[in-house]
């Protein structure tokens, strides 16, 4: 599929995360350009374009994705505005009260989400997605790339729907409405997958970091993820059985983030920006990876 060309005179910055930027078109306030950074393959941002298409065609709620764009440099889509929308994230942040109620409707929304078997023809599996970057690993040292493949390689095989990058930010709210975004990541699996995200970034993170991308601290995301996690899993939460399992799924997505760091070197993220391997290592995987790789 090739890219639509787009004029970004036509567009208008107005924010970005950590992986692309926003625009409003300046004369049809009914889209939303969104693009990667540069360095971000074409065909990562076209497989997150047909990801959001294919989940929007599901009826699941998001937006709409209308094209997949390039303005010459960067690649990304076009996609529906969704009016008056404000992410968890940011009513939390100006509104902490609120964080009990947000994370009740997080867990339902999850927990509608995860009901839905997922098309095993569309999409792929999350930890088999996980499973070939580790195995393909050059960073990983042998003995943790052995454990984090027998960690996958015990999972049972599940095909239910997951957003894949669950985080306060990534559920939004318009006019009584809740609607997920950033679908890139997208598949199915296991519904602890979607926990692991919030689960060590709310224990790993440094919080000036946390604040530019999700408007909270980490002990505010803390909160948020086990507020979350108690009201999806009720009394499961803080089981032996399902803390040890999360634990290797957390290991597992780390371990994956450790073999896109070659990808994500160029995030424009303070803590990031110029860390040799090891400090990433330190700040992603924590001491659980940490004392086996120093040794190598």
């Amino acid at each position: 599929m090739t890219a639509k060309t787009i004029n970004l005179q036509e567009w208008e910055s107005f924010g970005g995360g950590g992986f692309g930027e926003s625009f409003y078109n300046k004369t049809d306030d009914s889209v939303i350009l969104k693009l990667n950074k540069p360095g971000i393959p074409p065909e990562k941002s076209l497989e997150e374009f047909q990801r959001s298409k294919a989940v929007f065609d599901m009826g699941i709620p998001c937006a709409q994705p209308y094209d997949y764009v390039t303005d010459g440099e960067r690649y990304g889509m076009i996609v529906q505005r969704i009016q008056g929308k404000e992410s968890f994230g940011r009513i939390i942040a100006d509104h902490p009260e609120r964080l009990p109620e947000l994370a009740g409707i997080t867990a339902a929304c999850a927990k509608a989400l995860h009901a839905i078997p997922c098309d095993t023809r569309t999409f792929d599996s999350v930890p088999m997605r996980a499973r070939n970057l580790i195995a393909d690993s050059t960073k990983l040292p042998d003995d943790i790339k052995t454990r984090l493949l027998g960690y996958i390689d015990q999972l049972e095989p599940v095909t239910t729907c997951l957003h894949g990058d669950l985080n306060p930010c990534n559920i939004i709210t318009a006019r009584g409405k809740y609607y997920w975004i950033d679908l890139g990541d997208f598949g199915y699996g296991d519904p602890l997958f979607d926990f692991n995200n919030m689960a060590h970034m709310s224990h790993l993170v440094p919080s000036p970091m946390l604040k530019q991308v999700f408007h909270i601290d980490r002990k505010t995301l803390y909160r948020f993820y086990t507020s979350v996690c108690k009201q999806y899993f009720g009394d499961r939460w803080g089981t032996p059985d399902l803390q040890e399992k999360l634990d290797h799924i957390i290991q597992i997505m780390a371990g994956k983030v450790i073999c896109l760091f070659p990808q994500a070197a160029h995030i424009n993220l303070p803590y990031l920006r110029g860390r040799k391997f090891q400090t990433v290592l330190n700040l992603f995987l924590g001491d659980r990876l940490q004392k086996v790789a120093l040794s190598h």
